[in-house]
């Protein structure tokens, strides 16, 4: 088999398994300060076969691929309100972001923030996406919340490798836990544009489900939850 043709596979993978990084599993609350967030979670998506899926009477894409992936995220508070973060996935998608909480803090019954992504692909293509994620969070306790995380995503391609293409949808989700938290996550979006390997151009329906775990650490000193107080019985004289 020539190099050529396993370089060519290679990329058409990339691009099935999805470009852009579509998992949720975020708040509206910022971790705190000096405080470090490591998460993992597995995600199943399904989305339409854009190598070879056949053009619909909608002007999109009849042939459905599913297909799994891991991803690893980490994030730390830089202040009380600002988090910086970075997640990695098995698709091959790598991505840098940040989060400024807007509204509340990290025990309000309500939260928001926005927040910006930069991701690439960057071993074969210089195939690049900004994203750009409004995160809403309802804490009815402690130990559960509900999010809702609308999002646009633009992606392109360096030099002339193809046309830009947009993401536009959201995930939502719930998380249990107060510290340590696992959750379920759901995200719809709708594609529109070509692909870096040809120049066709159409739309599509892009969907994803996940299963997850975040664990926090650290904090300044004073931000630990202080012990219960054990209460001793007084001894009759």
């Amino acid at each position: 088999m020539k190099i050529s043709t396993i370089l060519f596979a290679l990329a058409a993978m990339i691009f099935l398994t999805g470009c852009a990084s579509l998992t949720g599993f975020q708040d509206g609350r910022t971790l705190g300060e000096q405080k470090v967030e490591l998460g993992i979670s597995l995600n199943v998506s399904q989305s339409p076969d854009f190598i070879d899926g056949e053009d619909d009477d909608d002007g999109g894409l009849d042939d459905i691929l599913v297909f799994p992936n891991f991803e690893l995220t980490g994030k730390y508070g830089v202040t009380e309100k600002f988090d910086l973060g970075l997640r990695l996935n098995t698709n091959l998608n790598f991505s840098i972001n940040g989060k400024y909480q807007l509204f509340g803090d990290q025990t309000s019954p309500a939260a928001l923030a926005i927040g910006t992504e930069v991701g690439t692909f960057g071993i074969f293509y210089s195939l690049w996406n900004i994203q750009f994620p409004l995160y809403f969070s309802i804490h009815p306790e402690e130990n559960f919340s509900w999010y809702l995380s609308p999002r646009y995503i633009f992606q392109f391609a360096g030099g002339n490798l193809g046309s830009s293409s947009n993401y536009l949808g959201g995930n939502t989700g719930l998380l249990f836990g107060s510290k340590h938290k696992i959750g379920i996550d759901l995200g719809y979006y709708r594609f529109n544009g070509g692909n870096f390997l040809f120049e066709d151009e159409f739309d599509a329906n892009v969907f994803t489900i996940g299963v997850g775990g975040k664990f926090v650490f650290g904090g300044k000193e004073g931000d630990e939850e202080p012990e219960p107080v054990k209460k001793t019985r007084k001894r009759r004289k």
